[in-house]
């Protein structure tokens, strides 16, 4: 398994009262692995509000991500949530938002890498059967495992 996409950075089943709380989970984790600066969070939080992250595909998802200067070390996060929680609509045009069910975080450093995993991302949750595997497991490591396949990361 790609060392992109580790157990230690799947959230599996979790229950938050918002987007805040979410991203500081996610972010934390984040940084105990040592992939990412103390500014990342904040990054995420000010990037979400003037550039929103959910998608209305398959269930709402979002693929929430800052700047590469926040990064230490390449990383994808997964949370699957036990209730949704609301992100504005990624090219909305207003402050109207959707259910969101699962997070896809990425923390990437190389601008070139970023805009080619984030691509890799959005096919893949285009995929309504990935996300259903992904939404019904209860596992982190089959989640990282299933991610990192279905993304073409494969071993490293």
């Amino acid at each position: 398994m790609s060392d992109l996409i580790v157990p230690e950075l799947v959230h599996v089943g979790v229950e938050v009262p918002g987007r805040g709380e979410l991203f500081s989970l996610m972010a934390g984790a984040l940084g105990e692995q040592g992939r990412t600066r103390e500014s990342f969070l904040q990054g995420l939080v000010d990037r979400e509000k003037n550039y929103p992250t959910g998608l209305p595909v398959n269930g709402g998802v979002a693929i929430p991500h800052t700047d590469a200067e926040h990064v230490i070390a390449d990383a994808i996060s997964i949370a699957t949530l036990s209730t949704p929680v609301g992100f504005r609509e990624m090219a909305g045009v207003d402050d109207t938002e959707i259910p969101v069910d699962v997070v896809i975080m990425l923390a990437l450093g190389g601008a070139g890498q970023h805009l080619a995993v984030l691509q890799e991302v959005i096919k893949a949750i285009q995929d309504a059967d990935f996300l259903a595997a992904v939404r019904a497991s209860r596992s982190a490591e089959e989640i990282a495992g299933l991610a990192s396949a279905k993304l073409g990361l494969g071993n490293s």
